[in-house]
């Protein structure tokens, strides 16, 4: 249906000083649990499946000091993740601890608290929790494990009904302002000069909705410079999912086929799906969370959101206060974006691919961010200007009727 509507890992003390990083890309190794290694152990970055099993019997028969919890989706998904592990190992490799990482094998609430649990019997000191997916487990375990730390990425604790609890002492939670990185990505690709945009976004929690909003801010202020009164459409979609599958490539391919030129991928592992539509033809992503220009040279630029420097400054904090949460940090949760200079565009080396966009025109979108001086509403259509700007939003069943049509 179719609706107008006014509308790289860095060094160790740089990224306890600064929450901006860039990642490095690295290969799929499915749910395989990783150990880490003190720097004098480390004899290569890539080790076989075998080597990473036994590396993690020695670390569980020493003692895990840290714990990475993952949903379903792999640990080394170039993303969220993989981020966060980049961030731990940085941490380990500065300061000699041990660390293992677990991923959950069902989209279930007692799956996600089963892995906890495992990573608790494995005698971790702090659990690291990737995504909003754990906030109920830590709504359930924090006090029953008052003696466990946890660090909740992207979330707070929960209860069954999923409505906030007091956040316990043992718990530190960090949230990001994305609605910030959705912004910026969006406003580039204007002036770069693309029109036919789409989202395709995973499950419909905070963080992934607080990106869309700012994605379509970014698109319709940055309208106000475009000449010749073009249209600017936005088609968008959630999947319900941070998986690839064949459903989200024949969307995003259809997308593509019918005009779209660039497609936010907006979750977990859902830019395969998008990147496999995306070399049908000549289509272009933005990626999410982490720099995914070393996937494919399809990436136009990232949404980052510095989550391994926010990482190893919690770490830090962590182990600076005896293996406990300081009390600035504890039963509290942060929130952390361009200000604090964890929001913002890759621009090392190749990863800058804007051509008509300059370096420049970023730095002063940045700067504007970093200062207070763009607003993002929660509710990104509530405000957009009177702009001649297209939201199309699809469904798979309106997308499925057509087809039914047109055969």
């Amino acid at each position: 249906m179719k609706k107008k509507i006014l509308i790289m890992i860095v060094t160790l003390i740089f990224m306890v000083s600064a929450c901006s990083a860039r990642t490095a890309p690295a290969e799929e190794a499915g749910n395989t649990q990783l150990s880490g290694q003190t720097p004098e152990e480390e004899a290569t970055s890539e080790v076989s499946t075998q080597q990473e099993s036994e590396e993690n019997d020695d670390s569980q028969k020493s003692g895990v000091r840290i714990a990475l919890v993952t949903d379903v989706s792999s640990v080394m998904d170039s993303g969220f993740n993989q981020a966060a592990l980049q961030g731990i190992q940085t941490y380990s490799d500065g300061a000699g601890v041990f660390y293992s990482s677990y991923s959950t094998d069902a989209d279930t609430e007692d799956a996600y608290t089963d892995t906890v649990l495992a990573a608790i019997r494995d005698n971790a000191e702090l659990i690291v929790c990737v995504g909003s997916h754990f906030e109920q487990a830590l709504g359930a375990l924090q006090d029953e494990y008052s003696d466990i730390y946890f660090l909740l990425l992207d979330g707070v604790p929960k209860d069954s009904d999923g409505k906030e609890v007091t956040i316990a002492p043992n718990v530190h939670c960090i949230t990001y302002r994305e609605e910030e990185a959705g912004y910026l990505v969006g406003y580039m690709s204007v002036l770069e000069g693309y029109r036919r945009f789409g989202f395709v976004g995973g499950e419909q929690i905070p963080s992934v909705i607080r990106y869309e909003n700012g994605y379509l801010q970014g698109i319709n202020d940055a309208a106000a410079f475009v000449e010749n009164g073009e249209e600017i459409e936005v088609r968008r979609w959630y999947a319900d999912t941070f998986l690839a599958n064949k459903e989200i490539e024949e969307v995003s391919g259809t997308w593509y086929e019918e005009g779209t030129e660039i497609i936010f991928a907006c979750g977990g592992s859902i830019y395969e799906s998008v990147l496999a539509a995306a070399k049908d033809g000549e289509g272009m992503l933005i990626g999410v969370d982490s720099d995914q220009s070393g996937i494919s040279e399809r990436f136009l630029t990232s949404a980052t959101k510095g989550i391994d420097a926010s990482v190893v400054v919690a770490l830090d904090d962590f182990f600076a206060s005896g293996k406990k949460w300081p009390e600035k940090l504890a039963g509290e949760a942060v929130s952390y974006g361009a200000k604090e200079k964890c929001i913002s565009l890759p621009v090392q080396g190749d990863a800058w691919r804007f051509q008509n966009a300059t370096t420049n025109e970023y730095l002063q979108l940045l700067a504007r961010l970093r200062a207070g001086e763009i607003t993002i509403p929660t509710s990104a259509e509530a405000s957009l200007n009177d702009k001649d700007i297209i939201i199309i939003n699809d469904d798979l069943q309106n997308l499925h009727s057509q087809e039914e049509q047109d055969s």
